[in-house]
C-alpha cells in the first residue's frame, strides 16, 4: 500500500528497470538451449507491463500494485539467470552514464539504450530476438508475422517494446532527454569506465557510440 503513492512517471520507471534487468540476461547468456529460463524471462516482461499498466490506470489497484512489485522482485534475485552462465549488463553499463552525466532517472534512460541496442545488436543475433517476439508479441501480430524471415521479427519485436515505452510515457531518444547528439562521444568516454570494471571488453569507444547514435 505505501507504494500507491509511488508517482505515474516513476511508476512507469521501475517497470522499465525490471524489464531491463530479465532482457539483459536474456540477450547476452551464451547458452543457446535454457528454454525454462527463456519463458520465464518472457513472462516477466509480460507481467511487468500488464502491472504497470494496471497501477497507471489506478494507483490504488493493490493488485497491480504487487504483481509490479513481485516481478521486479523476480527479475534480479539470481533466479532469473539461474544457469544461464555468465551475462552482462551492456544496456546498463550505457544508462549508467546518461544518469551520472545529466540527472536522467535510471528507468528513463533504459528506455532509451534498450531499443538502440537490440537495434545494433540485430545484425549479430537477429534469431535471439525474434525468439523473444515469439514470446512477447500480441498473438495477432505473431499471426501477422507468420513465415517472414527472423529479422522481420526482430525488428517488429523492437518496434513493440519501443511503441510500449512510449504508450507509458517513458522516452525512447536522446532527443527526448535533451540530449544532443553531439555528446555522443562524450557519454560513450564515460561509459568506458564501468565497461572496463565489468569487463564488457567488447564495448569500444566505437562501439559504444555506434549504440547510442541508434538511441539518437
Amino acid at each position: 500500500e505505501v507504494t500507491f503513492t509511488v508517482p505515474p512517471d516513476y511508476t512507469t520507471y521501475g517497470a522499465v528497470d525490471a524489464i531491463a534487468h530479465v532482457l539483459e540476461f536474456y540477450m547476452t547468456t551464451e547458452d543457446a538451449d535454457t528454454p525454462v529460463q527463456a519463458r520465464f524471462i518472457e513472462g516477466l516482461i509480460l507481467d511487468a507491463m500488464e502491472s504497470c499498466e494496471r497501477c497507471l490506470e489506478d494507483p490504488h489497484d493493490y493488485g497491480g500494485r504487487a504483481n509490479l512489485m513481485w516481478t521486479a522482485t523476480l527479475a534480479l534475485n539470481g533466479l532469473t539467470a539461474a544457469g544461464l552462465g555468465r551475462v552482462g549488463f551492456p544496456m546498463h553499463m550505457i544508462e549508467h552514464s546518461l544518469s551520472a552525466l545529466y540527472d536522467v532517472p535510471h528507468g528513463a534512460g533504459l528506455s532509451v539504450v534498450m531499443p538502440g541496442w537490440l537495434q545494433w545488436y540485430l545484425k549479430q543475433d537477429a534469431a535471439r530476438i525474434a525468439r523473444l517476439g515469439r514470446g512477447i508479441l500480441p498473438s495477432a501480430e505473431q499471426q501477422e508475422l507468420a513465415g517472414e524471415n527472423e529479422t522481420v521479427i526482430a525488428e517488429r519485436t523492437i518496434a513493440f517494446l519501443r511503441t510500449w515505452f512510449s504508450k507509458v510515457h517513458s522516452p525512447v531518444s536522446l532527443a527526448e532527454l535533451n540530449i544532443p547528439a553531439e555528446d555522443i562521444p562524450r557519454i560513450a568516454e564515460n561509459a568506458l569506465g564501468l565497461a572496463k570494471v565489468w569487463r564488457l571488453n567488447q564495448y569500444s569507444q566505437e562501439v559504444i557510440e555506434e549504440i547510442l547514435q541508434r538511441c539518437a
